[in-house]
């Protein structure tokens, strides 16, 4: 989640508590007999007929933000707890333990788990600015081991089979001894990988597409690809086509298939827009089939919701935005498939991009009273959706 202009958490958390009340508002506007052609109230929310409501559970309503899937465990990160849960039966999460207390930290989108399990890092953007690692190798009992000053970026991210971190404002740390990381530079240092790059205006995430290699979503520059197998010498593989993004930052983007699908996903973000408009952030798809040879990623095709009468499925208006939010694409995607993502008052949406790269939606689930900040894939049919204001929705996909 960020801001336009400007990434300032405080203002951004401030908004939230606000606009809460306006979508609990939403949920009036739902009532049991209302149905569509394609839509059909459940316990949890209006569904299209391909996605069957499961269950709800509840956690960390107002303050979740970090969720990782890794192997039979879900880790949940909120502002003030972090929580574990066993997800053997995945429509049945079960807590492992009790959650561990935090104090107020905020906002730790992202969280990242190391290959073999036994860590997880927690980004603290405010009160303070602190890298965490925390061993989670035994479920029940979580205990901080590395508290580091001055790398607490937006998010935090893995690299190199979790050696090295890179943060979403630029810091580099050294995580080969997780007990002892060491900053290599912080976000406006010389020696970050932004000024490494030359990377201007920001960003908001990172992600390993496979080991050494990475897509960067910038807040007000071209969406990138790095080839980080050095660190401390990154190199850029490719920019988007367009100079900054129209109206919308980029939040976060995936590339399939470890780089090799023709197809690079990315999502945008704009946030308190009540109503639906052309500059929302969208989801998008981008032709990498060539940026081998050009160094340039085209854009093919972009997906935006639309407000609606919630019967259909959309919400008539919105509180934290139009925006599209955290997502995932289906495990069977290849150049072209099924991706699910978050979208705030719009719930979660299933879209399917064809083998051009053109985007449709084939399904969705519009929460009561919800605002969903991501979407993941438990397994090849079980969808989790996190939502600020209810907890966790957990989907069937029968589409």
């Amino acid at each position: 989640m960020a801001n336009l202009t400007a990434y300032e958490p405080q203002e951004e958390a401030q908004m939230r508590k606000r606009l809460f009340g306006i979508i609990a508002a939403l949920s009036l506007l739902v009532l049991p007999g209302m149905n569509g052609a394609n839509a059909g109230p459940t316990p949890g929310g209006i569904a299209s007929d391909n996605v069957e409501y499961v269950r709800f559970v509840p956690f960390e309503v107002g303050t979740a933000t970090g969720v990782t899937i890794k192997d039979k465990y879900m880790y949940l990160t909120s502002w003030k707890n972090i929580t574990i849960y066993d997800i053997s039966d995945p429509t049945n999460p079960q807590m492992v333990g009790t959650p561990f207390p935090l104090g107020f930290k905020f906002e730790n989108e992202n969280v990242n788990i190391t290959p073999d399990g036994k860590y997880l890092l927690f980004s603290e953007e405010l009160p303070q600015n602190f890298l965490h690692v925390y061993d989670v190798e035994d479920k029940s009992n979580i205990q901080e081991v590395a508290s580091v000053a001055g790398v607490g970026d937006h998010t935090s991210t893995c690299i190199l089979k979790c050696k090295w971190v890179y943060g979403s404002d630029g810091s580099i740390t050294d995580l080969r001894d997780p007990t002892n990381p060491k900053v290599i530079a912080a976000a406006g240092q010389e020696g970050n990988w932004h000024q490494l790059i030359g990377l201007q205006g920001g960003g908001h995430d990172v992600e390993e597409y496979k080991n050494g290699f990475i897509v960067v979503s910038p807040i007000s520059a071209p969406l990138m690809a790095l080839d980080v197998r050095n660190p401390l010498k990154p190199k850029v593989l490719g920019v988007g086509e367009h100079p900054n993004p129209a109206g919308f930052l980029f939040h976060s983007g995936r590339w399939p298939r470890g780089g090799k699908d023709k197809f690079l996903l990315m999502q945008g973000e704009r946030n308190a827009q009540p109503r639906c408009n052309e500059n929302n952030g969208p989801f998008m798809t981008w032709d990498a089939s060539k940026v081998r040879k050009t160094k340039t990623f085209k854009l093919i095709d972009t997906f935006r919701v639309s407000n609606g009468t919630v019967a259909d499925g959309s919400p008539p208006v919105n509180g934290l935005g139009c925006s599209a939010h955290w997502f995932e694409e289906h495990a069977s995607f290849k150049n072209g498939g099924l991706v699910a993502v978050g979208y705030y008052e719009h719930g979660t949406r299933f879209l399917r991009v064809d083998k051009k790269g053109k985007i449709s939606e084939e399904g969705y689930f519009l929460p009561y009273g919800g605002s969903t900040s991501a979407a993941y894939w438990a397994n090849k049919e079980i969808v989790y959706a996190v939502d600020y204001t209810r907890g966790l929705d957990i989907l069937r996909w029968r589409g």
